[in-house]
C-alpha cells in the first residue's frame, strides 16, 4: 500500500537522526518506519521549515521518504501562525500527490487534514477514491476543559475533518468522548494511543550519573520531561521540592531551543527555585538526544508529571519502558498508560502537596515501588510499542476503504468551509 503521511508541522528526519523532536515528529517518524516493515510504502509530506531541508525526495529509511513543500517562511512557525499557510501547503501537496497518486491519505493533526481535504480538492486528477485518516492527538476542546486557550476557529475546523474523514484516530479515550459530543459515530473513530520504542527504553543499559548531586546515597532521585512553560507543571513540581528535601528533580525541557540559558521559561523557574531554597537540588535540562534519556531514565528512582494536559503521554510511556514508577496528572493520554495503584499513581491536579503525598505513598513502600515499576514495563513492552501502533493503524486504513465507497452528502459545503479556515 502506498500511504502519503501529511505531517505539515511535523518533519519526521530529526527523530530518526536521534536528535530532539516534538511529539508529532516522532509520532510520524516511528508510525513511518514501522509501517515500512510491515511492506507498505510511505512518503511523508512535510512544510519546508529551514533552508537548508533538502529538495526533491528524500530516502529517510527503507520504505520510507520525506518530501519538504514549500508554503511560507522556510523557519518553524509558531502556534498561532501555523494555520497561515495551510492553504498554500495544499497546493503544493496537490501537485506531489498528481505525479504520485497514494492509496490512502493519512493526516497528522488539524492543520495537515485541512491540507489534505485543500489538496483533494485541488487536484488535477479525481482523488475521490482515495481514503483520508485524520489523526488528532489533541483537540481545543479537550483543551479548554483543563483550562486552556479557546481557539474557535481550530475548534470548528476538527469538526470538519473528523466529519469528512474516512476514519479518524485518536490518542485517547478523551478525544474520543469529545468527538462522540460531537455527533461523530463510534464506529467512525479509532482509539490509537501514542507509542514507544522497547528496544531503546528499556529496564536494561547503563545510567547516567549527569546531571544528578554527587550525594546519591542521600536522595531520591525524581525525573520529569515537561514543557518549562506554565501547564507544564514544572512549577508545582518545584514547589513541591520544598516539602521533600530528601528528594532532587531534573527537569527535561521539551522546548525547541535546546539552550536553556536563553529559555526565559528556565530563567523564571530557577529564580523560584532559589527563592524557595531548593536550587541546590533542582536541575534544569534543554533537551536531550534521544539516545540519551534511556540512560537518565534509569538512573532515576521515581518518574512524576504536573501537567495540566498531557495529549500524548510519550514521556510517561518511556519512563515505563524504563522500569520507573510514574506519579503523574489524570490528564489526556496518560490514563491510558498509568494504570492507577497498578504501574503508577495519577493526580487529580498535579498541585504540590498533591505531588509531595503521591510521590511519598510510592517511595515510602519499597514493595509497591518495585511493583509499580515491573508492571508498567510489561504494560509498555506490550500495549505500546510502535509495531503495535502500527498494527492498529494499519486497520484504520483497511476501515477508511469501504466508507468512501459509499460518499457522504454536503461535500460542496464542507469542502468551502474548510478552504476557509486554511485561508485564515
Amino acid at each position: 500500500m502506498k500511504i502519503a503521511l501529511i505531517a505539515e508541522h511535523a518533519d519526521p528526519l530529526p527523530a530518526h537522526r536521534g536528535e530532539p523532536a516534538c511529539p508529532a515528529s516522532l509520532h510520524a517518524c516511528s508510525l513511518s518506519r514501522q509501517l515500512a516493515k510491515r511492506g507498505h510504502r510511505i512518503t511523508v509530506y512535510s512544510r519546508r521549515s529551514d533552508p537548508d531541508q533538502p529538495t526533491g525526495r528524500t530516502r529517510m529509511s527503507r520504505g520510507v521518504s520525506v518530501t519538504y513543500l514549500d508554503a511560507g517562511p522556510s523557519r518553524v512557525l509558531k502556534a498561532d501562525e501555523q494555520a497561515q499557510h495551510t492553504g498554500e501547503f495544499g497546493t503544493a501537496l496537490a501537485e506531489a500527490l498528481d505525479e504520485d497518486t497514494p492509496d490512502v491519505l493519512h493526516a497528522v493533526e488539524w492543520t495537515s487534514g485541512l491540507a489534505a481535504l485543500h489538496a483533494q480538492a485541488h487536484s488535477g486528477r479525481d482523488q475521490s477514491g482515495v481514503p483520508l485518516v485524520q489523526t488528532f492527538h489533541s483537540l481545543n476542546a479537550s483543551e479548554q476543559r483543563a483550562g486552556l486557550p479557546e481557539q474557535p476557529e481550530r475548534a470548528r475546523m476538527e469538526a470538519v475533518l473528523a466529519s469528512r474523514a474516512d476514519h479518524v484516530l485518536v490518542g485517547s479515550t478523551d478525544q474520543q468522548v469529545e468527538l462522540s459530543r460531537l455527533g461523530l459515530p463510534r464506529h467512525h473513530m479509532s482509539v490509537v494511543p501514542f507509542g514507544v520504542d522497547p528496544d531503546h527504553f528499556s529496564i536494561e543499559g547503563s545510567s547516567a550519573s549527569e546531571p544528578w548531586n554527587s550525594r546519591r546515597e542521600e536522595r531520591t532521585r525524581l525525573v520529569s520531561i515537561t514543557a518549562l512553560s506554565e501547564g507544564g507543571g514544572a512549577e508545582n513540581l518545584v514547589q513541591a521540592m520544598v516539602h521533600m528535601p530528601e528528594c532532587e528533580l531534573v527537569l527535561v525541557s521539551t522546548a525547541e531551543d535546546r539552550d536553556v540559558a536563553l529559555d526565559s521559561d528556565a530563567r523564571r523557574l530557577e529564580i523560584m527555585a532559589k527563592e524557595a531554597g531548593v536550587d541546590g537540588r533542582v536541575h534544569l535540562t534543554g533537551p536531550m538526544e534521544r539516545k540519551e534519556l534511556p540512560r537518565l531514565l534509569r538512573s532515576a528512582d521515581l518518574y512524576v508529571s504536573a501537567a495540566s494536559y498531557d495529549p500524548y503521554g510519550g514521556g510517561v510511556l518511556e519512563a515505563m519502558a524504563c522500569g520507573l514508577p510514574v506519579v503523574a496528572t489524570a490528564t489526556g493520554a496518560v490514563p491510558e498508560a498509568v494504570l492507577h495503584r497498578t504501574s503508577g499513581v495519577l493526580m487529580r491536579f498535579g498541585r504540590p502537596e498533591e505531588v509531595v503525598r503521591a510521590v511519598r505513598t510510592v517511595l515510602n513502600t519499597p514493595t509497591m515501588s518495585t511493583a509499580y515499576g515491573i508492571a508498567g514495563g510489561d504494560r509498555a513492552r506490550s500495549r505500546f510499542p510502535w509495531a503495535r501502533i502500527a498494527i492498529e493503524t494499519e486497520l484504520a486504513y483497511e476501515q477508511a476503504r469501504p466508507v468512501r465507497s459509499e460518499g457522504r452528502g454536503d461535500e460542496d459545503e464542507h469542502d468551502d468551509l474548510a478552504l476557509s479556515g486554511s485561508s485564515r
